[in-house]
């Protein structure tokens, strides 16, 4: 009998621990929010200042132990930034020094029709590298059914192989000048969001010295 009265005494203590001040029988009665900030338990603080941040479009940084709910706030703070004029970015490759491309920022939805507009200029260049092969074959192959001779032969092959290094080199020069769509926000409303943690605080600000 004293068991059962001290096991309905746990339950009650239990209960009142999980008091929520809300009436549900199952987790499918209570409403979830439909806006991500309004979903955050236990950081009222954090929710205002995001809420503020968001609306003056200032910067916020969120530094704490993994699972405070940083990345949370993060996102929650991007679906509250007003609503503004997306861009595409581009990378295009710098001939004067490859280990800095040309980055360039164009209206969303642009980016893919500029990528797409130097991939047929580069494949109607392709076209007319093709041409000029077999322009260069013929040309081999006439001159060596006139001259039967080795000299002839060696001479057009040797021809032959030259043109097929040089097409092929600029075949592989103008693949490497189409640009890159780095950041495609073609169909968004809003800013993409980038989930960049990881790192402890002395990576991210560097070591102070006090």
């Amino acid at each position: 009998m004293s068991e059962k009265v001290n096991s309905i005494e746990k339950e009650r203590s239990y209960g009142e621990e999980l008091e929520l001040g809300i009436d549900f029988q199952t987790t499918e009665e209570i409403k979830v929010p439909e806006k991500l900030i309004d979903q955050v338990i236990g950081q009222d603080h954090a929710v205002e200042v995001i809420k503020t941040a968001a609306k003056q479009k200032r910067h916020v940084l969120l530094i704490g132990e993994p699972g405070t709910g940083k990345s949370m706030l993060g996102q929650a703070m991007a679906e509250l930034l007003p609503t503004e004029t997306l861009e595409d970015i581009l990378v295009f490759p710098n001939p004067e020094d490859e280990n800095m491309p040309k980055i360039k920022t164009v209206p969303a939805c642009q980016g893919k029709q500029i990528v797409e507009r130097y991939r047929q200029k580069a494949k109607e260049q392709e076209n007319i590298k093709s041409y000029l092969l077999l322009f260069v074959l013929f040309v081999v192959m006439l001159a060596v059914l006139m001259d039967r001779s080795a000299q002839t032969l060696l001479f057009g092959v040797f021809v032959l192989i030259v043109s097929l290094m040089a097409i092929s080199n600029m075949r592989l020069r103008n693949q490497t000048l189409v640009p890159k769509l780095l950041v495609d926000n073609c169909g968004r409303r809003k800013a993409p969001f980038v989930d960049a943690t990881g790192a402890h605080a002395g990576a991210l600000l560097g070591d102070v010295r006090h």
